[in-house]
């Protein structure tokens, strides 16, 4: 029976739940905010399949070195709607054209981050640009075997640790089945995002959610948020038309938390990021996706303020498929070593934040600002001081 006593041995890519003959294995969410597996130990028949398809204690078969690409859409509308140069867009049109299948990370109706599958090109929308928030599952490896067995293709997207416990699932390997990951950070806690968005846009209303809006460029996107009826709520009429100002102030501070190197970043990842079994060249995917930073030193002819993706092509699958797209791409190979040199998290973990089990011990009891606020300066003190970290209650 599974049995999850250290909480970094879990990534929560819920493969357990899936092939769990006797549905007695259910995600939990937990005083951090992520899912974990709960056992109903009276219906549970001792198969021990779910620690077989554990991609963190059994590896799925992983591919050789891979060729790396710089890479974006010919489609100038393609590449504004993607999060980079549009190279998801490119392998979902390539399936949904066969009859295919597309699965990946999507909003629900309550802005919870959850996977989702789409049949029509007019849906693709909802699986476009990243969610830096750990998608729930759901029942998304079932549905992706049974559109397998009825021989339609398959594009599942996710991060590598999702990948991983998708090919375990399935413990087989399907011809119509592409598998795409990502450059993955470290997924951020899905109560964090939920209090995020009630304390700093409290009101309903919201039509979008963008973690990646490019309307300066795509190397210096923010989040915005945009309401149904354009305007913000408590914003005076004479500034509505500093609107898209106003919301990415309001949304920094969740970047900020996520992703900027101020002492205050990687607070609230899984504790499984900080030790990711699945970085590095070898991947189970068929291609892995990211930002080609560092592109102008890398390939500054590909440079488009649009977007530029960086692509790891992994697997012989992966480079007859990227060969029937190169038409709809503009493309050239570059070395992996400089693209490495700008990803490094391509390979390693994000190193954990001293201050993590402050912030969760403190961020259901204040809002988030006022942590933060006090976080910064308890760094700020340990620098000055040679502090060891800590942080006191007010």
């Amino acid at each position: 029976m599974l049995e999850i006593k250290v909480k970094s041995n879990c990534c929560g890519c819920a493969a357990c739940v899936s092939v769990c003959p006797k549905n007695c294995i259910a995600m939990r969410e937990d005083e951090e905010g992520f899912l974990y597996p709960s056992v109903d130990a009276a219906r549970c028949i001792q198969c021990g399949l779910c620690e077989k398809v554990c991609p963190v204690t059994h590896a799925p078969i992983l591919s050789d070195t891979p060729a790396v690409y710089a890479a974006k859409h010919k489609s100038d509308a393609i590449k504004l709607k993607s999060s980079s140069g549009g190279m998801f867009s490119a392998l979902a049109q390539f399936v949904l054209q066969e009859g295919g299948v597309v699965f990946g990370a999507a909003f629900e109706q309550s802005w919870n981050v959850c996977h989702q599958y789409v049949e029509r090109a007019e849906d693709l929308d909802k699986l476009r640009r990243s969610k830096y928030v750990q998608s729930d599952i759901g029942q998304s490896f079932k549905q992706a075997q049974e559109f397998l067995d009825q021989n339609r293709w398959v594009l599942f997207t996710g991060t590598p640790c999702q990948i991983a416990g998708l090919k375990n699932y399935l413990n087989r390997d399907y011809e119509h089945l592409l598998t795409a990951d990502i450059i993955c950070h470290g997924v951020p806690s899905p109560g964090v995002w939920r209090k995020f968005l009630q304390e700093r846009f409290p009101h309903p209303g919201i039509s979008a959610i963008d973690f990646r809006d490019k309307s300066i460029a795509w190397d210096a996107s923010y989040l915005s948020v945009v309401y149904q009826n354009r305007k913000i709520p408590s914003l005076p009429k004479c500034l509505l038309p500093l609107r898209k100002v106003f919301l990415a102030r309001r949304a920094f501070l969740f970047r900020k938390i996520f992703k900027l190197p101020y002492g205050v970043s990687n607070l609230y990842e899984r504790p499984s990021c900080y030790q990711c079994r699945f970085k590095g060249q070898h991947r189970s995917s068929d291609f892995t996706l990211g930002d080609l930073w560092g592109v102008l030193q890398i390939a500054p002819n590909m440079y488009d303020k649009k977007g530029v993706s960086v692509l790891f092509v992994n697997t012989l699958k992966g480079r007859k498929i990227f060969e029937k797209l190169q038409s709809q791409l503009s493309w050239q190979p570059v070395a992996a070593e400089q693209a490495l040199a700008y990803n490094p998290l391509f390979s390693r973990s994000v190193e954990k934040n001293p201050y993590r089990s402050a912030f969760f011990a403190h961020y259901r009891k204040e809002p988030l600002t006022r942590l933060m606020r006090r976080i910064g300066w308890q760094k700020v003190k340990q620098r000055l001081w040679r502090e060891k970290p800590g942080l006191q209650e007010k």
